[in-house]
């Protein structure tokens, strides 16, 4: 651990004794300093069942999916679904060769977003040379404001220097 990083971590510690509640232990800052080279972190508040019911029913089923690389006036689909581990999803928009795949689990975060740990490719022929592009891991989505999708708020195309908006409608 380097310097930088142990006086960020032992202010962190300070500040959270100071100011946060009891049940937050120092380990939990220390996590979350040495994560922060992960994608994402999100702190996952406790959901009502009802909430919870709300929002994976809102997920459940078929929804129109895109990549705004390959189209927004011909949708792809994406399906969601209880699977032996939770929540399943698998998605697909492809147009004249161009294409975006998802496929992986999604856990909810709370009623507008959630987070979806598995594989997406995307093949763009202006992007990357034309070459697909495979990312793996945990990528957060979330819909804002009014918006009627959630949207992938990693959207840096870590193959190119390109901006990805990936979309699940609902």
């Amino acid at each position: 651990m380097n310097n930088k990083r142990l006086y960020s971590t032992a202010f962190a510690m300070l500040l959270c004794g100071l100011f946060c509640s009891q049940s937050l232990k120092a380990q939990n800052v220390a996590e979350t300093t040495a994560a922060q080279d992960a994608p994402i972190i999100v702190q996952k508040a406790p959901l009502s069942a009802e909430k919870l019911a709300a929002a994976e029913k809102k997920l459940l089923g078929k929804h129109m999916f895109s990549l705004q690389w390959v189209s927004w006036e011909q949708f792809g689909t994406a399906v969601v679904k209880r699977g032996s581990q939770g929540l399943e999803i698998e998605a697909k928009q492809e147009v004249n060769g161009d294409f975006v795949t998802l496929k992986g689990s999604i856990e909810i975060i709370d009623e507008s977003a959630f987070n979806f740990t598995g594989e997406i490719i995307t093949k763009v022929y202006h992007i990357n040379r034309g070459e697909a592009c495979k990312r793996e891991g945990t990528f957060e989505f979330r819909a804002t404001g009014k918006r009627k999708y959630w949207r992938m708020q990693q959207m840096d195309n870590p193959c190119d220097q390109a901006t990805d908006y990936i979309d699940v409608f609902f």
